[in-house]
């Protein structure tokens, strides 16, 4: 296999109206419970040979498993393209990014027990859930540029709520549900800042500066509570995770950096717990991948998933996680 290939495939892998009262990725109120994330493998199979090297197979899906220590992960999908998982206020849904038959990508939605997988919408990426559980925001590349929509799980009521010239992504709906964070850029106030976190109402108006740093912002995800956000940025040394309040102030970051030598791993995807106190952030090195649970204090307290590559390309990866309140807590 040639190694423009082989790297193409371990690309793929690292890529990872008002419709009522949600959150983003998985911050409901509740009790902790189960963390999903998307899990891919790639092995070489077949026998290799004098021309060529043997088959890139590619494994993977949905996988969850609990928040506290002990049991396994468990497997919910079966396509390796299946990511970006978040669940539902009740904890018995998840919506996702698959891929559709015809090879683009889609958003569908299956219960927690990895049954009855069904079409949200086509052309749609980072899916989330009002608290309602009946509609989801999400993003759309429309006329060359990526806009903030929200749908009804039946795939009607389809609404635009941003538009211009300006690429917009990343939703996470406010614990109320009157209010969309996103990743936007559309105010870089420097050569280094790219991306800054803005909101919007649920009906389109609104619009609202939230984090503007000095450098990248991304990856929104609100406290239980509504008062505080989560956010990726590259502010400071490294790619690390944030917290902030909603008005911009008190920012600090949480995920930890080495004194000696100076060296930060990165963190990004961060989501709350549903209880608030802790954050699930996808852990990343050179050929690492971590789903890694990070208290505010800043401590990384557990381990759920991990993956690694080697250098052509083959072992495993892990996405960003999700986490879900304990059904019927």
């Amino acid at each position: 296999m040639s190694r423009k290939l082989i790297l193409a495939l371990l690309c793929a892998m690292l890529t990872p109206l008002a419709f009522g009262a949600g959150v983003s990725l998985a911050a409901f109120p509740g009790k902790p419970g189960p963390i999903a994330y998307s899990k891919t493998s790639a092995d070489e199979v077949g026998e290799v040979g004098e021309v060529g090297e043997g088959t890139l197979e590619r494994l993977g899906g949905l996988f969850v498993r609990g928040s506290r220590r002990g049991g396994q992960p468990r497997q919910l999908t079966l396509d390796p393209d299946d990511h970006s998982p978040s669940y539902s206020a009740d904890g018995r849904s998840i919506v996702f990014v698959g891929e559709d038959e015809a090879g683009g990508s889609a958003i569908y939605v299956i219960g927690s027990d990895g049954a009855d997988r069904r079409l949200v919408t086509s052309d749609g990426a980072g899916p989330r859930f009002f608290p309602s559980g009946r509609a989801i925001a999400f993003a759309r590349r429309v006329e060359g540029h990526t806009h903030i929509f929200t749908v009804r799980l039946d795939g009607s009521g389809l609404r635009q709520l941003t538009d211009g010239p300006y690429d917009d992504s990343e939703p996470a709906v406010s614990p109320s549900g009157r209010r969309i964070a996103f990743t936007t850029d559309r105010d870089p106030s420097g050569r280094r800042d790219r991306s800054d976190i803005f909101s919007v109402g649920a009906d389109g108006a609104g619009l609202r500066v939230m984090i503007d740093g000095p450098r990248n912002e991304s990856e929104p995800d609100f406290a239980p509570s509504g008062r505080r956000l989560a956010f990726a940025s590259n502010r400071g040394r490294g790619l690390g995770v944030f917290v902030a309040r909603i008005d911009g102030s008190k920012v600090r970051r949480i995920t930890p950096c080495n004194p000696f030598p100076p060296r930060c791993r990165s963190y990004v995807n961060p989501v709350f717990s549903p209880d608030g106190r802790q954050i699930a952030a996808l852990g990343l090195g050179r050929r690492t991948s971590t789903v890694s649970l990070i208290d505010l204090g800043g401590d990384v307290t557990r381990t759920i998933d991990s993956g690694g590559t080697e250098e052509e390309g083959f072992g495993s990866h892990v996405g960003a996680p999700a986490w879900g309140p304990l059904p019927g807590g």
